[in-house]
């Protein structure tokens, strides 16, 4: 371990050490308004570590076998910790009622953080499933938090189920892939190597596992009912920092695979099969989110729809085509979590009882004219999500449409092009209960 590999993990280490401090920090004093304050100083510092990397986008640093800092992975980390910044702030509002002191809430959250970075640095499975359970064990604590919701024992108890679940398939996946390439790096598949049915296997039970965890159609079920009994900051939580983490993991993981990109046929099924992934996605998630009245019901099948969107990246026919991909992806997650962070604002700002697990989308009539800031914050990110031209979102939607065209995905192009057409009744339906 050189200097150099400690620099670039610097970011972290700060999270992590903020950790241990915090512990200490707790059986010092225990004070909500101290703790809320320590978590935004440890993010704020890990930001500012991050930002000063001296890491190009296209650079990596390997730092042992386990991790490899590049711009791709640093980029997502920063959008992670100012997600996590976000979530924090909303959850000192959400717990301004409760006469208990939760400072376990706040360490929660930063080993959902520390979780999600190590996930997004990982360059081999071992460092992968020890993010993956750091972020699931806490987020099954987080959940479960809002002990006035009647659905909280309920939404706890059907996460578990699914990280559990999603565990078991991955670790499957991961035997069958180590036990033709014998090795856990993310790289181990050779190009000039004729893999078998059990590495194909493999390769398809690691992606069931993590279709759980991006909640991709069919394996998508729990997700509105977890949206729903969380607390509102914590399916903020589950929406950005949660499917952040994993997308860049499965990137990591597939683009390392030269394998897909030679001229054995094997490679074709796996593609075939996310592209199945995408379209049923794409689909489902707007289909359903169409009679949804629920806000977080509706935002969690727009998840659903936006994840399938984003698959289309995967589906690239060389190599040179990969930092188009990269680029592609995380302008399309800095669009969806800025237009997501603002939704969850003005939800936890208009919110009138403890138990946000009801809240409608009529909840929002004619808020236009009672709070014109807040409408024009939920407008926006409305529109942005809906991919209407000048927004984040419809930009974003470009460079997914891009990528389609160079890999000639017509099918995912036809898809995308009627998801959003269905998605534009959801969410235009929003903005008129705003504004009427």
């Amino acid at each position: 371990m050189t200097m150099t590999m400690l620099y670039n993990l610097l970011p972290l280490l700060i999270v992590a050490f903020g950790i241990v401090l915090s512990l200490l920090l707790v059986a010092w004093h225990r004070s909500q308004k101290l703790i809320l304050i320590f978590t935004l100083l440890i993010f704020t510092c890990a930001l500012l570590a991050s930002i000063s990397l001296p890491i190009d986008i296209n650079e990596s640093v390997q730092v042992t076998k386990l991790l490899k800092v590049d711009g791709y992975g640093n980029f997502a980390f920063i959008l992670m910790l100012i997600a996590s910044m976000a979530v924090s702030l909303l959850s000192s509002r959400w717990l301004t009622n409760s006469l208990e002191v939760h400072d376990e809430y706040f360490l929660l959250i930063q080993l959902v953080v520390l979780g999600a970075g190590i996930l997004v640095m990982s360059d081999h499975f071992s460092t992968l499933f020890l993010g993956f359970e750091l972020l699931s064990i806490a987020l099954v604590g987080l959940v479960g938090y809002g002990k006035n919701s009647q659905l909280s024992v309920e939404t706890s108890f059907k996460y578990l189920i699914l990280s559990a679940s999603a565990s078991s398939f991955m670790l499957l996946g991961i035997a069958f892939i180590y036990s033709q390439t014998g090795s856990l790096s993310f790289a181990s598949a050779n190009v000039n190597t004729n893999y078998g049915l059990f590495y194909q296997a493999g390769m398809l039970i690691f992606l069931v596992g993590v279709a759980f965890k991006l909640s991709l159609a069919p394996f998508h079920f729990w997700t509105p009912d977890v949206y729903q009994g969380s607390p509102v900051p914590i399916t903020l939580l589950l929406a950005s920092v949660s499917k952040i983490a994993m997308f860049v993991v499965l990137m990591k993981y597939w683009f390392s695979q030269t394998y897909l990109f030679s001229e054995y046929s094997g490679s074709n099924e796996i593609s075939s099969i996310i592209s199945v992934l995408a379209i049923t996605s794409m689909l489902v998630g707007n289909a359903l989110a169409l009679k949804q009245q629920n806000i977080k019901r509706l935002l969690a099948y727009s998840s659903i729809a936006h994840i399938g969107y984003l698959l289309i990246v995967l589906l690239i026919v060389s190599p040179q085509s990969i930092a188009l991909a990269w680029q592609s992806a995380l302008f399309y997650l800095s669009a969806y979590v800025l237009a997501t962070i603002s939704l969850f604002t003005a939800l936890v700002l208009t919110q009138a009882k403890n138990d946000d697990s009801m809240v409608q989308v009529k909840d929002w009539q004619g808020l236009f004219w009672q709070h014109r800031s807040l409408a024009l914050l939920i407008i926006v990110s409305v529109l942005s999500l809906a991919g209407i031209p000048l927004t984040m979102g419809f930009i974003g939607k470009f460079y997914l449409l891009n990528v389609a065209v160079q890999a000639q995905q017509w099918w995912l192009i036809g898809t995308l092009i009627i998801g959003s057409g269905i998605g534009l009744f959801y969410y235009l339906n929003i903005i008129f209960v705003v504004l009427y």
